[in-house]
């Protein structure tokens, strides 16, 4: 029997570089997630030869994941992680796995987790209906709500959860000798129609977006900001509201609406871009509990920034040392 899951994991590890892409895969991947720059933000397209248990052997591309440990008990569970973190560019991302062989027990777990979370344990705790040899799972991250669902056989199983973190990679663990699955993370054609899901997703979000009050005729959102400086408004006035906007904007890392912005009112942004992404980075690694890589990227970016700042150096590692276990993201266990 198995279930689908909902849990906490965490671990952390090395991934491995891209793999070559077959032209015809190529395109299809683009035609999946057309906006994604696989550049800079490569798709998870197997599993991690680094970032996995002793107890996961893998095969075939790094896409069959076979159980080589004990399996006595609940210590002996393994887990693997892809080779990279979902890109928050999909909007809408999607992977299956195909129960190969339940093994002795069939105890397995697929889902998602973030990057640190160990992996000498199944991700998630049991959550939905059952599944055995020959069935497939799939799991969905939608990035545009902040939700996931899991598919079974082509079918929507309803949403799992909600309130997704970000940077997420797919993950399965197994548990007892014998346990065999194969990812597909968009390789081969999926079961579920995931295509025609996101078409409805588009098509959704389409629709609020002509429904938005902003008005059809080009340039109105930008007389509306013009509007604003002439009421009751002296121009020193204006310019420090715009000053104030452009300055929230850049300090917040929003580099491409400050720059939408800058163009629109005709000023000058006071910060390269470089800058403000090269902070928006470390930000990143902070939130997501990567102090460590936070650090170093301060460091070779901002040379001399925290030896000049000691007490900064001090609250970052402070803060390492009391980041709480950040929660896993789903999986789908099976028994």
């Amino acid at each position: 029997m198995a279930e689908v899951g909902v849990g906490s994991v965490r671990g952390g590890g090395a991934v491995l570089s891209r793999l070559p892409m077959e032209p015809g895969l190529s395109r299809h991947f683009r035609r999946l997630y057309p906006v994604v720059n696989q550049e800079e933000t490569p798709l998870p397209r197997s599993w991690s030869l680094k970032d996995k248990c002793n107890y996961i052997g893998l095969s075939q591309d790094n896409l069959r994941v076979h159980y080589k440990g004990h399996g006595k008990n609940h210590k002996d569970a393994a887990s693997v992680r892809a080779t990279h973190p979902i890109p928050t560019a999909c909007g809408i991302y999607y992977f299956e796995v195909k129960i190969v062989s339940k093994g002795r027990d069939g105890y397995m777990g697929i889902g998602l987790s973030a990057q640190g979370v160990s992996t000498n344990r199944l991700p998630g705790q049991p959550y939905g209906p059952t599944f055995t040899t020959g069935d497939v799972i799939g799991c969905c991250v939608n990035l545009v709500n902040n939700t996931c669902f899991y598919t079974k056989n082509g079918h929507s199983l309803g949403i799992a959860f909600t309130d997704l973190p970000s940077n997420l990679y797919p993950m399965v663990g197994l548990q007892t000798p014998g346990e065999i699955v194969d990812a597909n993370f968009g390789q081969q054609p999926f079961v579920f129609d995931i295509e025609d899901y996101m078409r409805e997703w588009r098509a959704k979000i389409q629709g609020t977006i002509k429904q938005f009050p902003i008005g059809a005729r080009l340039g109105e959102w930008q007389a509306i900001l013009q509007n604003l400086c002439k009421v009751n408004l002296e121009p020193s006035s204006c310019l420090l509201r715009t000053s104030m906007v452009s300055s929230y904007l850049v300090h917040h890392g929003y580099s491409s609406t400050a720059t939408a912005f800058a163009r629109v009112t005709d000023t000058t942004i006071q910060e390269e871009q470089n800058s403000i992404k090269n902070r928006q980075r470390i930000q990143k690694l902070v939130l997501a509990g990567r102090v460590g890589e936070a650090i170093e990227a301060t460091q070779q970016l901002y040379p001399g920034l925290l030896e000049h700042n000691p007490n900064l150096l001090f609250m970052l590692n402070l803060f390492s040392f009391f980041t709480p276990v950040q929660p896993g993201v789903g999986s789908l266990w099976r028994w």
